[in-house]
């Protein structure tokens, strides 16, 4: 019988590449975000917000899923990080921690043989003065996005105590083309890959030097997936545990289009507007440890699939 698993925020980058895995193993996948579901068998879905405690339950009544992957959430962008908003702060908070509780109180009462996984993000190490993290670092959350990312964890801690099967990711940064246009490493390669079609003249930057912690994002969501497949859970960290500064990605992109970034970079300090300049690095032993998983995509070609998939999307 094929295992059933359930994606709530299917259709992002990570959503697509987990279904796409999970597919190719044979499982059942379903899926639901704010304004689409996806059903690999064809049957129909509900469609509602996983803001309601009614809805999860009863879409999770539908599905029976053996596997949850909580992938939804609301995101802030560097540009957005001062971002003052109170509603928004609500809204961030109920996408990104209390609808996970909805779900893990429903799996509790309904689904106590699933095994779920939340996404959660390096943000929660936001100021941390640890040069780099692991599963033990404490939390130092500066954005109202890390902060509900650190409340999702600890309801999956709460859950775990009772005895649900709960894992937590924390991702670093990942790419993939599918990255959305408001990331830098996107815009570098959207418009290194424009200048190159002669459709733009200039990169504009805030900062070469910051250093980020990167890999590719299929690689990530086959992390998410050993995890569940191993008997321990707990949190883990999802990383490639190498630091590269932007200015090497940029050198590489331009690089792999034959052009010389020097005649086309520019900086821009005031495009700088993060609210901590801490280095975050991770440490992703312990992950190792479990399900012997390691990035299968290195820095270097990371980046050339990255400029490979923009020259198709723009030719």
């Amino acid at each position: 019988m094929k295992k059933k698993a359930l994606i709530i925020g299917h259709s992002g980058q990570d959503g697509f590449y987990l279904r796409t895995h999970l597919q190719s193993l044979s499982y059942e996948v379903y899926g639901v975000s704010s304004s689409s579901v996806f059903a690999s068998d064809g049957t129909s879905i509900p469609l509602g917000k996983i803001e309601s405690s009614e809805y999860v339950k009863q879409l999770l009544l539908h599905v029976q899923p053996d596997e949850i992957y909580f992938l939804a959430a609301l995101h802030q962008s560097s540009i957005e990080q001062n971002h003052s908003d109170l509603s928004f702060y609500e809204a961030t908070i109920q996408t990104n921690a209390m609808a996970w509780l909805y779900v893990l109180e429903a799996a509790w009462q309904n689904h106590a043989n699933a095994r779920l996984f939340f996404a959660s993000s390096s943000h929660v190490f936001g100021a941390t003065t640890a040069k780099i993290q692991n599963e033990l670092t404490p939390y130092a959350p500066v954005s109202i996005y890390g902060i509900s990312k650190v409340l999702g964890m600890q309801f999956s801690e709460m859950y775990r105590k009772k005895g649900l099967a709960c894992y937590s990711g924390i991702f670093y940064n990942h790419e993939s083309p599918l990255r959305a246009a408001k990331f830098v490493s996107k815009k570098i390669v959207q418009t290194a890959v424009a200048i190159k079609l002669g459709k733009a003249n200039e990169l504009v930057l805030g900062d070469l030097s910051a250093q980020i912690d990167w890999g590719y994002a299929p690689d990530y969501v086959q992390a998410a997936y050993s995890l569940l497949q191993s008997d321990q859970p707990g949190d883990y960290i999802i990383s490639s545990g190498k630091l590269h500064t932007v200015r090497n990605f940029v050198d590489l992109v331009f690089n792999a289009l034959s052009l010389n970034p020097d005649d086309y970079v520019k900086v821009n300090q005031d495009l700088i507007q993060k609210l901590s300049t801490t280095v975050l690095q991770g440490d992703h032993q312990q992950l190792k440890s479990v399900t012997g998983w390691e990035p299968s995509v290195s820095f270097e070609a990371m980046v050339n699939l990255l400029v490979e998939a923009e020259l198709n999307a723009q030719a």
